[in-house]
């Protein structure tokens, strides 16, 4: 297959440049060159006319601030017009330069004219698929966070019927290991879901040293140490309650980057 050459890119680039140039009247436009005759002989012109000339050499002054001179002859603009008209051309040129609004609009090139379509269309389709990423966002945000934090009030609800039964001697340890394995998931799945926080990490931490996972390990404490235990685990699962709240609720709003859930983990601090 032949390869195309270093050349080809330059071309089409060349290409793409020309379409989407816009198209200049071209300076023969008999439409053009009627606009600069009405505009240079207009009234309010004659006599800027006859000094645009005069400045290009030209012609001479006049007599009159619309009348020049052309070889020590006094000539009308019109006259002038007559027996030279490339030099008339010329200095009614340069002085429609200075009023770029009497020359005809610009026509845009084909690209252009493509583009003002394609444009917005494509903006459109952009700003669709954005609005609809968000909503699916959203969406997968708040389910997470719900599911979170339901699973974070059954397991404060799990853990406080356990020290409530542990003080009394008749602590039931099957419900809290259920609630805290379904926890540990739906703090899994918010750590997959944004993958960038750190506060997940330190949450599940958390999780592990609240309460012990063998009902055996509890029964050993005398009775008279229970309640100043109980009431210490109590504040500890209250707090690691409440951040994880905080956590489902940032949740819900995918749209904010949440800079407090991104904090770097202190090395062997689970807080």
């Amino acid at each position: 297959m032949r390869r195309l050459g270093t050349s080809g890119p330059m071309v089409l680039m060349f290409l793409i440049l020309a379409l989407g140039a816009p198209a200049r009247a071209d300076s023969t436009d008999p439409d053009e060159a009627d606009r600069l005759l009405v505009y240079c002989l207009g009234e309010r012109q004659r006599a800027d006319l006859a000094a645009a000339a005069t400045t290009l050499g030209l012609v001479s002054p006049g007599s009159a601030p619309d009348e020049v001179r052309l070889a020590g002859r006094p000539l009308t603009l019109e006259r002038w017009r007559t027996v030279r008209p490339d030099d008339f051309d010329r200095a009614c040129r340069a002085l429609a330069t200075a009023e770029p609004d009497i020359r005809g609009p610009e026509s845009p090139g084909p690209l252009t004219a493509m583009l003002s379509v394609l444009i917005p269309v494509v903006a459109g389709a952009l700003l669709t698929l954005a609005t609809t990423e968000w909503r699916a966002a959203a969406g997968a945000g708040a389910q997470t966070g719900n599911e979170l934090f339901a699973a974070a009030t059954a397991f404060a609800a799990a853990h406080a019927a356990f020290l409530a039964g542990w003080r009394r001697g008749d602590a039931e340890v099957a419900a809290l290991e259920a609630a805290r394995e379904t926890l540990a998931a739906k703090i899994g799945n918010a750590a997959l879901a944004r993958p960038a926080w750190t506060e997940p990490a330190r949450l599940l931490a958390m999780l592990g040293g609240l309460t012990a996972r063998s009902a055996n390990d509890w029964r050993k404490v005398p009775m008279e140490r229970r309640a100043q235990i109980a009431r210490r685990e109590a504040e500890s699962a209250a707090a690691f309650t409440a951040r994880t709240a905080a956590m489902a609720v940032r949740l819900r709003r995918p749209w904010l980057r949440h800079s407090a859930m991104r904090r770097p983990a202190t090395p062997g601090a689970a807080s």
